[in-house]
């Protein structure tokens, strides 16, 4: 695992996806940022390798599950370890099991949260120490 923290966000609700950026970016990740599927795929196709990939379920005329399917797709060392779906809808009896995702929340999302379920949720996967 590296160092420092990383993390793709992927939202076409450009200022939501630049404020979560600034947010963890000021706690010392490493945040690449994409406003369409097409530029989260080809990031992460490309080699990007984050930890934490965040994605709007609905990106335009793309489902956020086309991103997700991508990133779990692809070889274990370059995989996110956590996938994070977020959504402007309302979502009755949908979970994020249902989203192949770890989290899934509705927008607006508290920054701290977020923050606290991935640190929660990367603590518990993290090898034990040497």
């Amino acid at each position: 695992m590296n160092a420092t923290p990383s993390m793709l966000i992927c939202d076409d609700e450009e200022e939501l996806a630049h404020e979560l950026g600034e947010y963890f970016a000021s706690l010392g990740w490493r945040v690449a940022l994409a406003i369409t599927a097409e530029q989260a795929i080809a990031q992460l196709t490309g080699g990007l390798a984050p930890q934490v990939l965040i994605t709007d379920l609905r990106i335009g005329a793309v489902d956020g599950r086309l991103v997700v399917a991508e990133a779990r797709s692809l070889p274990p060392a370059l995989r996110p370890a956590l996938v994070i779906i977020i959504t402007g809808h309302v979502m009755h009896n949908v979970t994020a099991a249902d989203l192949d995702s770890d989290f899934l929340y509705v927008k607006p999302v508290d920054p701290t949260d977020v923050l606290d379920d991935i640190g929660s949720f990367l603590a518990s996967v993290a090898p034990p120490p040497a």
